[in-house]
């Protein structure tokens, strides 16, 4: 199970880096709600890496050993981040449901962690593809993108009690 866990874990952490890179990438391009949706998918993450730490221990008594892999991901536009971020979700969506798979055939049931991720990566797969699909028709258009992000702002305010 040790090779299921650094697998697992590895693709958590790639999503912890990638979300801290594209809550200041989106900062620094002035989309504020898009850097609060990452600083929270970032915490999101960054529990379920330590979850995993903690039931691969308590499950199988073993401390995973694992490297941090640096995960580059430094997008320079919205489009960018949005093609990236897409494409990133796609690849780690199958991985884990994989992953998922192999879990069950060797324990008969399916890991909590890792559905719970899923779950919280399908429905941002979901958004990307609507939103790069929106923009892309409308041709990018700033204002556009910043009447998103402003809603963005506002729900993820009061998420994190704003």
């Amino acid at each position: 199970m040790q090779d299921f866990y650094k697998k697992v874990y590895a693709i958590f952490c790639d999503h912890t880096i990638l979300n801290k890179r594209a809550m200041t990438a989106c900062q620094s391009m002035g989309y504020n709600g898009f850097k609060r949706m990452h600083r929270i998918l970032n915490k999101e993450f960054n529990c379920l890496e330590n979850e995993l730490l903690n039931e691969c221990f308590d499950k199988y008594r073993k401390v995973l050993e694992f490297e941090v892999r640096d995960y580059s991901y430094r997008p320079t536009s919205l489009k960018d981040h949005l093609a990236e971020w897409d494409a990133k979700l796609e690849r780690d969506i199958s991985e884990l449901g994989k992953l998922n798979k192999e879990y069950f055939e060797k324990t008969g049931v399916e890991c909590g962690l890792v559905k719970k991720a899923l779950a919280c990566m399908i429905k941002r797969y979901e958004k990307t593809g609507r939103w790069y699909r929106r923009f892309d028709e409308g041709g990018w258009l700033v204002h556009d993108c910043h009447v998103l992000d402003d809603r963005l702002h506002e729900m993820h305010k009061a998420e994190e009690g704003g």
